[in-house]
């Protein structure tokens, strides 16, 4: 049921971006927008695929990328060897077949040393999964491999890792232990967003269980401060990157 709830939950999504798109095709209407999509259906409802890439091609704007952790719903970080480095070709190939550079990255915390250490660097070989958009679980827990101030690590020279930065409600009053940042209200969050120094490369990862919704973006992205640039998720790999 939860997942039939999610997959109706972004099938009604998309269509009111859709909507929202073709009505008023202006940057505040129509900014740049990524989705986390299973690349499976492919094998079992290709149709359904097929649906939601059509979408994305009659806003122009609507872009994907595979869900925790890329090729299946794991901590990749746990694997064994050699299940691991299987798991890297198939999540390769996933990025390939969906034509996707990225992934959202779910690890369980404590294990996230590993991570960068022996997993991330897999991907360095072939360049074909480049972005990490990681979620640590608990949400609450921060990472440590992160420094203040620091909101992206590169994996060698073709793989970038964001850190963590979810945005699950805007109840500021949210009695979850060290989980403020993650319920900022839209002003506040606009406002945290334009304060970063010039230049900064940072994602928001929004869920609709964890409380996100369509409004949100959309209020968020009429609130920035004019010099905060929404951008898709290839184009924000690419600036980590090119940066270094």
């Amino acid at each position: 049921d939860n997942v039939e709830f999610l997959r109706t939950s972004r099938r009604t999504w998309l269509q009111e971006r859709v909507s929202r798109c073709t009505t008023d095709p202006s940057y505040l209407n129509c900014f740049p927008l990524s989705w986390s999509i299973s690349p499976h259906p492919r094998f079992f409802a290709p149709d359904w695929l097929y649906w939601f890439y059509n979408q994305s091609y009659l806003t122009g704007h609507d872009y994907f990328v595979l869900p925790p952790s890329g090729d299946l719903y794991s901590y990749p970080s746990e694997m064994p060897d050699d299940i691991q480095a299987n798991y890297v070709s198939n999540t390769e190939r996933d990025c390939h077949l969906l034509s996707t550079s990225g992934t959202v990255e779910w690890e369980w915390f404590g294990h996230w040393k590993n991570t960068f250490d022996k997993y991330f660097p897999r991907y360095e070989e072939n360049g074909i999964c480049t972005g990490f958009f990681t979620v640590n679980v608990p949400f609450n827990v921060p990472v440590g491999q992160f420094r203040p101030g620091e909101y992206y690590k590169l994996v060698g020279k073709n793989v970038v890792v964001f850190r963590p930065r979810e945005w699950r409600g805007c109840d500021e009053t949210s009695a979850v232990p060290l989980s403020r940042r993650q319920y900022l209200s839209v002003e506040h969050q606009a406002e945290v967003l334009g304060s970063l120094p010039p230049g900064s490369i940072t994602y928001i990862y929004m869920t609709s269980d964890g409380g996100g919704n369509l409004d949100m973006i959309y209020d968020l992205v009429k609130t920035l401060d004019e010099h905060v640039e929404v951008v898709s998720t290839d184009a924000l790999i690419d600036l980590a990157l090119q940066r270094g």
